[in-house]
């Protein structure tokens, strides 16, 4: 990171929270293919499950379309179910209170619903929250970033955003913030920024030179 940093920007799924872990999206990606919504787009590769993937890509395809809602209700269904269930990244306490004195914005691919439940679950506090939001393109592309910053008040050289994925990556790139990787301790990614931690736990022992 870089001195002068006043906000980080979170991604919450497997970054401060595992939700994925919980979430039945093969479940979802069936459903929204019975209804004729599943599609494809092109995204970056990433680690996540292959159903995962392609329930993201079909909400990719559909933004800014009228079958992004229905499609976007169906997910978030089973998102709010997988929620409930969620467990913490090992860290995450530390990570908090580590990181108090920033100003702080939830930028994330879940559903608004799903995010809250998440968020009251675990205490966590934010400042801005950008969930999977009608008229927001979502990551990777910048706009959510961007809406983050804005309802922040703060300029992108001032910022820095954690996220374990090249989804992350590829919309923190695009707004011109920096980013910082979460590898979660896989040892083959598409990264292509040189700050990489393999966990919260390592990264908190680095966090005072961001401040």
């Amino acid at each position: 990171m870089v001195v002068g940093v006043a906000a980080l920007l979170l991604d919450l799924d497997r970054t401060l929270v595992d939700i994925e872990s919980y979430v039945d999206y093969c479940s979802a990606y069936a459903e929204l293919s019975r209804l004729g919504l599943a599609r494809g787009a092109e995204t970056p590769k990433t680690y996540w499950g292959k159903c995962t993937k392609a329930a993201m890509d079909a909400l990719v395809a559909l933004a800014g379309t009228p079958s992004w809602r229905m499609a976007n209700e169906v997910v978030e269904r089973y998102e709010v179910q997988g929620a409930v269930r969620s467990a913490p990244m090992p860290c995450l306490a530390e990570f908090l209170r580590a990181t108090e004195g920033y100003k702080k914005a939830i930028v994330t691919l879940l559903g608004p619903r799903a995010t809250a439940v998440v968020l009251e679950k675990f205490g966590i506090r934010a400042d801005a929250v950008v969930a999977r939001e009608e008229g927001i393109r979502p990551k990777p592309f910048p706009d959510p970033v961007l809406v983050a910053l804005r309802r922040l008040g703060i300029n992108a050289r001032n910022a820095v955003m954690i996220g374990d994925s090249e989804w992350d990556e590829a919309s923190a790139t695009a707004a011109g913030v920096k980013f910082v990787g979460i590898t979660n301790g896989r040892t083959s990614h598409d990264f292509k920024i040189a700050e990489i931690y393999n966990s919260l736990c390592e990264l908190i022992k680095v966090i005072s030179k961001y401040s």
